[in-house]
């Protein structure tokens, strides 16, 4: 699955671009975490944990719910196609994975989907069985072809209940983030943050599909805590490369009131390239919606993230979809699967142990 010698120019000319992009986006959060804390247990259900992300974040994403079905019971995918679609080739990856300039098997992964279940690599698909699936694409999207999401669909209409997938295709729409926010620049723009107004609220319509309607804005809303995630201690146990050394953690106010707080919901979100701190600092995690639709349907939700590198070659920052940081990517034993798994098991805490039974 490794990059093959004949493109070796391909990789010479990411090599240039990722030294570029390292000394102009250095920059970090202003308020990191104090080193070495774990993330505390907060009072979430284990089985409410869903996945999402855009772009890159998307392929990450359905990466990280296929290879814990047993863990997650459902994904927002916001312009990205299916599992191990660049089948550990970058051109893959750049060519049909985005351009869509030839026909994705959506078939035969699904049917790799299924051997690597029965080899151990991933949870049994019968977890994705009941699952819901959200998706979503831009019309006017430059990047993503239409294409790709439709074989996204195809994969995933073979492994889960009819009637499980919403499937949204928004008219005008720029390779951006959906949000209803009129400061942010327009719908069909396709530029950092890579957040648009599109007078359509995705966050929320994506996590109301996967939870059930939510509860009405108030009017005065009660935010949650925006809280800093050490990461350092998850990526050095997983052997994790690409880490940021900050992640973020939204908590809900009624998920950590005084007293017995509320039970609430586990969400994780993927960013996509070009769209982690190291770029937009916190850009994406304010003004994507997520917040507010977290604090409307009491659900935690964890931003983990990742930055560009030059070793391994990452330069626009994305979380490991086609393979950069070795052939297991897209299984359990994935480094970047496993350091955010991590993170999930320590924000579950107890709640993890009852639902085994422990």
């Amino acid at each position: 699955m490794n990059i093959p010698t004949s493109r070796t120019w391909l990789h010479a000319v990411s090599l240039a671009l990722g030294v570029a992009i390292l000394a102009a986006c250095g920059h970090r959060d202003e308020t990191p975490a104090p080193p070495g804390d774990r993330l505390a247990p907060v009072p979430v259900a284990a089985d409410s944990v869903t996945v999402s992300g855009p772009s890159a974040g998307g392929y990450m994403a359905v990466q990280f719910h296929v290879a814990h079905s047993a863990l997650v019971h459902g994904a927002g995918i916001f312009a990205a196609g299916p599992f191990m679609c660049a089948e550990g080739s970058l051109t893959e990856a750049l060519g049909r994975c985005m351009k869509g300039d030839s026909e994705i098997p959506a078939d035969e992964l699904a049917t790799l989907t299924s051997e690597l279940a029965l080899q151990d690599e991933i949870d049994p698909i019968a977890g994705l069985a009941d699952d819901r699936v959200y998706l979503f694409h831009g019309s006017a999207d430059p990047v993503v072809a239409k294409t790709v999401v439709d074989a996204l669909q195809t994969y995933y209409a073979t492994l889960v209940a009819p009637g499980a997938i919403e499937r949204v295709e928004l008219e005008g729409a720029g390779h951006t983030f959906p949000a209803d926010d009129a400061t942010l620049a327009p719908c069909a723009a396709t530029a950092a943050p890579f957040v648009g107004h599109c007078g359509y609220d995705g966050a929320r319509r994506m996590l109301e599909h996967l939870y059930g309607a939510f509860a009405p804005v108030p009017s005065t809303p009660r935010p949650g805590e925006l809280r800093p995630v050490d990461q350092a201690p998850y990526a050095a146990a997983a052997g994790a490369s690409g880490f940021g050394a900050q992640g973020w953690l939204y908590v809900p106010a009624v998920c950590a009131g005084k007293g017995k707080p509320a039970r609430c919901r586990l969400h994780v979100v993927f960013h996509g390239c070009k769209q982690g701190a190291s770029y937009v600092k916190d850009a994406f995690v304010r003004r994507s919606g997520y917040l507010a639709a977290a604090d409307a349907g009491n659900v935690v939700v964890l931003f983990p993230q990742v930055e560009p590198s030059f070793q391994p070659l990452n330069p626009n920052g994305c979380w490991d979809w086609w393979g950069y940081g070795g052939d297991a990517y897209g299984t359990r034993r994935a480094p970047q699967v496993m350091a955010v798994k991590a993170m999930v098991d320590d924000l579950l805490g107890a709640a993890a142990t009852e639902s085994r039974g422990g």
